[in-house]
């Protein structure tokens, strides 16, 4: 019962912003990645592709979260994100996770801004409800 009740303190309607969300999705590349390189160091190619799947779903949420057509920082964020795919794949985790600490420190160092922004309208804040929007 403990963990249902942390999960709804932090549960997105709860007042999460889309900065909290985001350093949150790096966070967990950050520890996929570190997961599947301990995997890889010991052998043990089942909990490597456990930890794979998840890197690489949440990569997948960081880049479809870009929309590279309209502005420039996002077009290179989307550009750094596909060098770390393409590290990961090569399986050189140490720059996959300090490239990935970089993005996650640049986006930690405005969040405090951002958030001021999200409160006072300038930024639209996350929908209240659980959304789905496809651009397919």
């Amino acid at each position: 019962m403990q963990h249902v009740a942390q999960y709804q303190k932090k549960s997105i309607s709860s007042g999460w912003t889309r900065v909290d969300m985001l350093l949150m999705l790096y966070d967990k590349a950050l520890a996929a990645v570190e997961a599947c390189e301990i995997a890889h160091e010991t052998g043990d190619q089942a909990l490597f592709t456990k930890h794979e799947i998840q890197a690489r779903k949440v990569f997948v949420a960081l880049l479809s979260g870009l929309k590279t057509d309209e502005d420039e920082v996002a077009y290179n964020i989307a550009r750094l994100l596909d060098f770390v795919l393409f590290t990961f794949e090569e399986r050189r985790f140490d720059s996959c996770k300090t490239i990935l600490n970089q993005v996650r420190d640049s986006f930690a160092q405005v969040a405090e801004q951002v958030n001021e922004m999200e409160r006072n309208g300038q930024i639209p804040a996350m929908p209240d409800s659980d959304s789905f929007q496809s651009i397919a």
